[in-house]
């Protein structure tokens, strides 16, 4: 008996192991960034399932779209340049969803107070980000001619604007709050755009056919439904993102009122990106510009 009670174990434990273990979804963000603050915010509140999410930081755009091709990742938050670039090379990204808008804007030092007063300046920008691309056609749209400066990191931009080594900045909210005292926004993007998109929620397309696909969508619509009914002036929303950012009452005020989270794929947010994209393509940043069935996915589809 007792020998047949062992066989039994084993086959037991056997059938055990043959068994597919639940995919867990990897979900990159950007640190430094406040593209995601609401996924942030759901999770610490419990607002989403996560027993089978797992958060993967990131310190830039560009680590986290490596990863994100390479499939150590299986979705990410991200300036929306970085997931064209991918396409246009022939890897498996798409964006699902547009979702972080309106957050960058031009700051400058004090003596500067017109658009005119930019002329043969210095501006510093982060190289073939969504940031570069917004300058591009605010520099032609206004005809400025001003020299470009690139840096790394925000960081490091940062640094070499109060400084004074650069006239202006092209940044994003938070970042551009902490600095609003001392110096000026002259310029938010979404005065030209309103609700552009920034940060897009892309995947890896490849390794969510590989037995991810109906949890992200779980995720997606999780994701969601918690924006559709996020009140961001609610006292335990403000706590959680003051503390997360490092941002005074009134900075947090500030960098909310030029945030905004909403998910989707309209259409005014598609043209908007191609139209980024044909700057992209100038610069030499895109090999091609791809075609929007390329780029946006539809998530319901298997």
């Amino acid at each position: 008996m007792r020998k047949i009670w062992i066989v039994c174990l084993v086959v037991l434990l056997g059938l055990c192991a043959c068994r597919p273990r639940h995919a867990v979804l990897r979900i990159g963000i950007i640190s430094p960034s406040i593209d995601h603050l609401p996924l942030s915010f759901a999770l610490a509140e419990g607002g989403m399932d996560s027993d089978d999410l797992m958060i993967i930081p990131f310190t830039s755009g560009w680590e986290a779209q490596e990863a994100l091709i390479a499939g150590r990742i299986d979705t990410a938050i991200l300036p929306f340049t970085y997931i064209w670039n991918a396409v246009a090379k022939g890897y498996p990204i798409k964006t699902a969803s547009f979702f972080e808008r309106e957050t960058d804007g031009l700051l400058t030092h004090p003596a500067i107070q017109s658009v005119s007063d930019l002329q043969d300046k210095k501006i510093g920008m982060l190289k073939a980000s969504s940031l570069e691309v917004l300058w591009l056609d605010f520099a032609k749209s206004n005809g400025i001619k001003a020299q470009t400066v690139y840096f790394h990191s925000p960081n490091e931009l940062v640094t070499a604007f109060i400084r004074s080594e650069v006239d202006a900045a092209v940044l994003y909210v938070p970042l551009l709050n902490k600095l609003e005292g001392d110096f000026k926004v002259l310029h938010w993007f979404a005065e030209r755009y309103p609700l552009h998109p920034c940060c897009d929620l892309a995947v890896n397309t490849k390794t969510l056919a590989a037995g991810k696909q109906k949890r992200f969508q779980r995720f997606f619509a999780e994701l969601d439904r918690f924006v559709s009914g996020l009140n961001t002036r609610e006292p335990r929303f403000m706590q959680f993102a003051a503390r997360t950012y490092s941002l005074s009452p009134d900075q947090l005020q500030e960098a909310l009122r030029h945030t905004r989270f909403r998910l989707g794929l309209e259409q005014q947010g598609v043209v908007f990106q191609q139209k980024m994209a044909e700057y992209s393509k100038v610069q030499g940043y895109l090999e091609r510009i791809p075609a929007a069935e390329e780029v946006f996915m539809n998530i319901s589809e298997p």
